[in-house]
């Protein structure tokens, strides 16, 4: 039975040029678990919003459980029916309080009281929140909002629920913890669309839908997808597991962990499992650059971009509301090094990027970028922070000119630049992000979608032309080859020297850097080379995974111990 039903949708957003959806014919089933894939701009989000009537869909062409959302009482029915998680979290918490938050769907359909408490209290407990129930929503950080909305969908008890990139901003344990909701969602009946630039994740789902250009151009299972030839024309790619069965020489199978795919290994090639453990530190991932601390860059042995010396800072300090965000911080970054922010949801990697950038002053201690302490009341911050800018986590929260070329220009206007040096500075910034000067000069940046919102953001502090870049998650909400030209640009950049500054929850993001910071409620609990990091000083505690060529490693190893322990191959 068919729960969802789309027939020739086409849309155009106002003042548009292009539909950004075209000709999509859809059917989804009771229970069904599918995965919507696409390019930043391919119409993914636009159509999660046609279907349950945020956009005004043609009537006719969206059924959900059989109602109409181009209808006014057809667009009530489907929202009871289907529960949105939006990529922006903030984009639908509308109140004061987390658990008010939550319980805000349930009290507009009369739920009683008593029942409404537990529902709210199951779903919290379920995103792990519970203990931020009387905690103001602002105060959560970017992935704890993105929990929050999940949790506001499982209180709801929708027959279908729709994920917009609800995993994007949140650390990888909490990643876990959200897929395992999904697969609950799925296990009791509960149809599930997640829109997803994850392959990992897509390859999950029973099926995955593809969009290209606004038009719907695959539908099928994950395997006879990645087996198709036409991906790098989607812009996606293979999961990860799928590439390193390949690489090993075995059958891939699509949703395989790393931790499966070692075991499997392991079982299958017995006495080989050596050879092929030595053949997983080849995977992408291992090649994480010296084992031992470096100085990095041109000017190694020479002052710092950035000394944090037992830096601390609070919000609300002195409130009741007060909380740590850094605590006690000592830590240098050479000069023309990338360094890798990783951690938890909340451990204090933001504010952290914040303190460098001088959007934020430390309560105590001292910050120093480019040889300037930042609390100095004779510190000039303009300068610093142009000197030093920083593209924030939520990129449409920053933008704030009409077209996409006078938002890349603010910066450098400011600068004093005019004319064709201002042209070719602000060409130089697009282009390097993957957005062409003369294709977006004149979009309105409102409409561009939210990867290409994050590319823009980027595009307006590198045409700045500053010497180090502060990038909190500038790969997330990207499709896999955005993320990977974005990827390439810091290098471009890193490689004339510059610094770079990143928080990232990907930590195959963070083996390519030349030094990982690890953080933990506020604290740098472990600083140093992706190899020592993600190796000898490695700690479970952390909250955090390891690369995944590095997961299968220890996979591999451990399967083969047990191979042996039984005497041979399985």
């Amino acid at each position: 039975m068919h729960i969802l039903t789309v027939d020739s949708l086409s849309y155009t957003y106002p003042g548009a040029t292009a539909p950004a959806l075209s000709g999509v014919s859809l059917d989804v089933d009771e229970g069904d678990y599918i995965a919507i894939v696409g390019a930043n701009g391919s119409g993914k989000s636009t159509l999660l919003r046609c279907l349950n009537g945020l956009l005004a869909p043609p009537t006719g062409t969206v059924s959900v459980c059989g109602n109409d959302p181009a209808t006014v009482a057809g667009q009530a029915a489907a929202r009871r029916s289907m529960s949105l998680v939006f990529q922006s979290p903030q984009d639908q918490i509308v109140a004061s309080v987390v658990e008010e938050d939550v319980a805000f769907g349930l009290e507009n359909l009369g739920v009683p009281r008593l029942q409404m408490r537990t529902r709210v209290a199951e779903a919290l407990d379920a995103v792990g929140l519970l203990g931020e129930r009387t905690r103001a929503p602002r105060f959560l950080s970017a992935g704890q909002q993105q929990r929050l909305a999940v949790a506001g969908a499982l209180a709801m008890g929708s027959r279908l629920v729709a994920f917009d990139e609800a995993t994007s901003m949140i650390d990888p344990v909490g990643r876990t913890d959200v897929l395992a909701l999904v697969d609950g969602l799925v296990a009791r009946g509960i149809t599930v669309i997640h829109v997803t630039h994850d392959m990992d994740e897509a390859a999950r789902a029973r099926r995955v839908a593809v969009l290209s250009g606004g038009r719907l151009v695959f539908v099928g299972s994950p395997a006879d997808l990645f087996a198709s030839d036409r991906l790098s024309e989607y812009r996606l790619v293979r999961p990860r597991s799928y590439t390193a069965a390949l690489a090993l020489g075995l059958e891939p199978l699509a949703g395989e962990g790393a931790a499966e795919l070692g075991r499997r290994a392991a079982g299958i090639l017995g006495a080989s499992a050596h050879a092929v453990a030595n053949a997983a530190k080849l995977l992408p991932g291992r090649d994480v650059g010296p084992t031992e601390d470096v100085d990095g860059g041109p000017e190694a042995g020479g002052q710092p971009a950035f000394s944090l010396s037992d830096v601390s800072m609070s919000y609300l300090r002195g409130t009741a509301s007060e909380r740590m965000a850094v605590d006690r911080v000592t830590m240098d970054v050479a000069r023309g090094s990338v360094v890798a922010l990783v951690g938890r949801t909340g451990s204090g990697k933001s504010s952290l990027l914040q303190i460098l950038d001088g959007l934020a002053l430390p309560d105590s201690g001292t910050a120093i970028s480019f040889g300037v302490d930042t609390a100095d009341p004779r510190a000039d911050l303009r300068t610093v922070r142009m000197r030093a800018p920083l593209a924030v986590q939520r990129p449409e929260s920053a933008i704030f000119e009409v077209y996409a070329g006078d938002e890349a220009a603010f910066g450098p206007r400011n600068q004093g630049l005019s004319g064709d040096l201002l042209v070719g500075r602000v060409r130089g910034a697009m282009d390097a992000v993957g957005l062409p000067f003369d294709e977006y000069r004149d979009v309105p940046a409102r409409t561009l979608s939210g990867g290409r919102k994050r590319r823009l953001a980027i595009a307006s502090i590198l045409s700045l032309a500053p010497e180090a870049l502060l990038l909190d998650e500038p790969t997330s909400a990207l499709d896999p080859a955005s993320r990977a030209e974005i990827l390439d640009m810091i290098r471009v950049y890193a490689a004339g020297g510059k610094t770079v500054v990143m928080s990232t929850h990907s930590m195959d993001e963070a083996a390519l850097a030349d030094a990982v910071a690890v953080m933990d409620d506020g604290a740098v609990v472990a600083f140093g080379p992706p190899a020592r990091i993600f190796g000898a000083d490695w700690n479970p505690l952390w909250g955090i995974d390891r690369p995944f060529s590095w997961e299968l490693d220890a996979a591999i190893a451990a399967g083969f111990a047990t191979t042996a322990g039984t005497g041979g191959s399985r």
